[in-house]
């Protein structure tokens, strides 16, 4: 904990350590081995495209010159009773929301569930968390939710990720605020996380990927030429930031729902 935030309050303080817990399902990936092993779950941070359940009954991947690849039922959250149960990011949000809200479960399982409920509520909202592109010859077992697309930012999982880096917490907060609408018909709707994350693929299929992008991957797949990294235009970072100040206001404002209304 910095010094600074050491002195300060109690309020403070907390406010630290709940950053640090939405944050801890990450550094788990860096942990000594015997922690990692025990803590890091790869695949709660994301989910197969094909994967449907609930709400969410559209596919998540897109597709360029290869079939469509079918369907995947999704398990109701009935049968997720235990961590080997949970395999991508709403199983996992199955999982450790129940394991939350249980008053008898241990203290430091029930802390290391906050941590997985505080992260994944971020990434169900973050469209590339939910499908991947899938083509003939460059992508055949999908590009990892952008990973293997390379932009003048970085990756486009990692320019995703950081939509707002440049503007400062500050900066969003009052930005993400500014979509006062959106986010107050949002805290007057119960809804589940699988309308989340059929929204981000809704996203993901329309905006993520931009024209520009599909016709390149399309003719390089056909052509085999090597795939160059793309330059994001001014426009398309504009909305690439717009579309994450609401997704990231929404994921905070249902956050704020679900400990209202369903936590003991």
């Amino acid at each position: 904990m910095p010094s600074f935030i050491r002195r300060g309050s109690e309020e403070q303080r907390q406010i630290w350590l709940l950053g640090q817990a939405a944050y801890w399902p990450d550094l788990a990936r860096g942990l000594p081995a015997a922690e990692r092993e025990k803590y890091n779950r790869a695949n709660w941070h994301y989910t197969d495209g094909a994967w449907n359940r609930g709400e969410a009954q559209i596919q998540g991947n897109q597709y360029i010159n290869t079939e469509v690849r079918p369907d995947i039922a999704g398990e109701p959250a009935s049968a997720v009773r235990d961590m080997d149960d949970a395999h991508n990011v709403s199983t996992a949000l199955d999982y450790n929301t129940a394991l939350l809200a249980t008053p008898d479960a241990s203290p430091a399982d029930r802390a290391v569930a906050l941590c997985w409920v505080l992260h994944l509520m971020g990434d169900i909202h973050q469209p590339l968390h939910t499908g991947s592109l899938f083509s003939a010859r460059l992508f055949r077992n999908g590009d990892r939710g952008g990973n293997q697309v390379s932009t003048d930012r970085g990756n486009l999982h990692s320019t995703w990720d950081s939509a707002l880096r440049e503007d400062g917490i500050q900066a969003s907060i009052v930005a993400i605020l500014g979509n006062r609408d959106i986010l107050l018909a949002a805290a007057n709707t119960d809804s589940h996380w699988d309308l989340w994350m059929s929204e981000s693929r809704e996203i993901l299929l329309s905006q993520v990927y931009s024209e520009e992008m599909l016709n390149t991957i399309n003719y390089s797949d056909r052509d085999g030429s090597t795939l160059e990294e793309f330059d994001l235009s001014t426009s398309y970072v504009e909305q690439m930031q717009e579309i994450a100040r609401v997704r990231l206001g929404l994921a905070g404002i249902r956050l704020t729902q679900w400990f209202d209304r369903q936590l003991p």
